[in-house]
C-alpha cells in the first residue's frame, strides 16, 4: 500500500459512500438486535453489511483498516453463531467499533495520514471480548514493504555455503542464551546482531536482504536497551532464530507477518545505528506511529457530517434559487 503521506484518496472518494452506508446499516441492525425477538438474525444481518464495508475497504489498500475490520467481523460471527454469548456490553463495543471505522475513514479524506495503530486500543478490546491472546501492536503495522533499502556493501555469496551458515546460526544462538540469562548485558544482542549482519551480506535477494538487514538494526536496539523486553520481543527473537533454520534448509522466504514485526520494533526503538537509519528511512517508519496517546473517535459521527453537508448544500441551493 501507499506509504503514509502518499495514500492516494481516489479510489477511498469512490467508495467511502458505499461505507459509510453498509456501517450505519450495520449499526442499526446491532441496534435492533437488542431488543428484537431474532436477535440472532440482526446481528448476521450486521455482519453482511460489514462484508460489504470490509470488501471495499481491500480494495481501497488499506491494510490495517482491513485488519480491524476482520476482528470486528469475527466477533459478528461468533456472536451470532453464538459461539460467544451476546450482552449488551458487548453490542456497544461492536457499535464503538463500526463508529471507529466510519470516523477514521472520515478523517484520511481530509488528509489526515493512514496510521491504523490508533485503533489499536479498540482492537485490543475485540480480541479480548473474542476469548484471544492479547495482540502485538503489529498486528495492524502495515509498511510498505515493496521497498528496498540501499545495501552499504556488495553480497557476498561465497560465503553461503552450509558450514557458514551453521557457524553463524550457532553464533546467533549463543548470544539469544546469553540475553536470556542477563537482558540487561548487551553482549547477547550484539553478537545476534553480528550473527544476522553476516547472513544479511550472503543474500542476493534483495527481499531477503532487507530482512536480515532490518533484524540487524533490531538487534542493535535491543544492545542498546532501547525497547522495552516482554515476552513477545523474546518470541521474536525465537522465530528470527526459525527463519534461520529454514534459510539453511534452502528457503530464503521471508513471511510479511515477521518482516512487520521486526519493522515495528525498529520503529518504535529510539536508538541511532546506521542499519537503524536505513531501514527508517526506506520503509517511513515515522510517518506510521502516531503520536502518544492519539485514538480514534468511536462515537458515531458519520451520520451528523452528513447530514450537515446536506443541509449545507441545501442551503446552497435555496441561496441561488432565491
Amino acid at each position: 500500500m501507499s506509504p503514509a503521506h502518499e495514500l492516494d484518496l481516489g479510489p477511498l472518494t469512490w467508495v467511502k459512500g458505499e461505507i459509510d452506508l453498509a456501517l450505519e446499516r450495520a449499526a442499526t441492525a446491532l441496534a435492533e438486535a437488542e431488543t428484537a425477538s431474532d436477535r440472532l438474525g440482526r446481528i448476521k444481518f450486521a455482519q453482511t453489511h460489514l462484508h460489504q464495508a470490509h470488501g471495499a475497504l481491500s480494495i481501497v489498500g488499506l491494510d490495517g483498516l482491513t485488519q480491524f475490520s476482520d476482528m470486528l467481523d469475527r466477533l459478528f460471527g461468533e456472536l451470532s453463531s453464538e459461539q460467544i454469548a451476546y450482552t449488551p456490553a458487548l453490542g456497544k463495543l461492536a457499535t464503538r467499533a463500526l463508529a471507529a471505522i466510519g470516523n477514521y475513514l472520515e478523517e484520511l479524506s481530509r488528509g489526515q495520514p493512514d496510521q491504523s495503530l490508533r485503533l489499536f486500543d479498540l482492537y485490543s478490546e475485540l480480541a479480548v471480548a473474542r476469548k484471544l491472546e492479547a495482540p502485538t501492536p503489529s498486528e495492524l503495522f502495515f509498511p510498505d514493504l515493496t521497498l528496498r533499502p540501499l545495501f552499504a556493501t556488495q553480497t557476498d555469496p561465497s560465503a553461503d555455503d552450509p558450514r557458514a551458515l551453521r557457524a553463524l546460526r550457532g553464533r546467533f544462538e549463543r548470544g539469544l542464551l546469553k540475553w536470556f540469562r542477563n537482558a540487561s548485558d548487551a553482549a547477547g544482542p550484539i553478537e545476534m546482531r553480528d550473527a544476522v549482519a553476516g547472513i544479511e551480506r550472503t543474500q542476493a535477494l534483495p527481499a531477503s536482504r532487507a530482512f536480515w538487514l532490518a533484524a540487524a538494526a533490531f538487534f542493535d536496539a535491543l544492545g542498546q536497551q532501547s525497547i522495552p523486553v516482554d515476552a513477545s520481543l523474546k518470541r521474536l527473537c525465537g522465530r528470527i532464530d526459525a527463519q534461520m533454520r529454514r534459510l539453511m534448509e534452502g528457503s530464503s522466504v521471508v513471511a510479511e507477518r515477521l518482516m512487520r514485526d521486526v519493522l515495528y520494533q525498529v520503529a518504535i526503538a529510539g536508538n541511532r545505528s546506521p542499519a537503524a537509519e536505513t531501514i527508517r528511512e526506506t520503509y517511513q517508519l515515522g510517518r506510521l506511529i502516531p503520536a502518544a496517546g492519539s485514538r480514534i473517535n468511536d462515537t458515531p459521527l458519520a451520520p451528523v457530517l452528513r447530514a450537515l453537508r446536506d443541509g449545507y448544500r441545501l442551503h446552497r441551493f435555496d441561496a441561488r434559487a432565491g
